[in-house]
């Protein structure tokens, strides 16, 4: 399996590894808010990080793939940076992070369809 491929998979299997982090760091970690988030961010800048290493490693391979499925795969890595982003958001205090964290969420879960839509196109 080519190395484009692994780091696809890893990203992918980062996303909810990352999303289960921050419910249970969220909840049950102790210490201030950003402190006890760390694992959260650090795990969900990797799952980017992955992607964008599997969209340049494969892009090679874009002219025999599905053109639907390599479009999913765009929008889900745009919304990857757009969850960072808000991700990173989210550190400061406010009264903005209420609805800037539906907006982190429902990210992830369009991010999450996103990417199984790619894999199932794009095998």
């Amino acid at each position: 399996m080519p190395f484009s491929s692994v780091a696809g998979w890893i990203a992918l299997g980062l996303l909810p590894t990352t999303a289960v982090a921050g419910l249970i760091l969220r909840r049950f970690a102790r210490g201030s808010f950003v402190r006890r988030m760390r694992p959260h961010f650090i795990i969900g800048y990797a799952a980017l990080v992955f992607a964008v290493l599997h969209l340049a490693l494969s892009s090679s391979a874009m002219p025999g793939a599905n053109g639907n499925g390599i479009w999913l795969a765009t929008f889900a890595t745009a919304g990857l940076g757009a969850q960072a982003f808000s991700g990173a958001s989210l550190q400061d205090p406010g009264a903005y992070r209420q609805p800037l964290r539906r907006w982190h969420v429902r990210l992830f879960w369009a991010v999450l369809v996103l990417s199984a839509l790619h894999v199932a196109l794009n095998r």
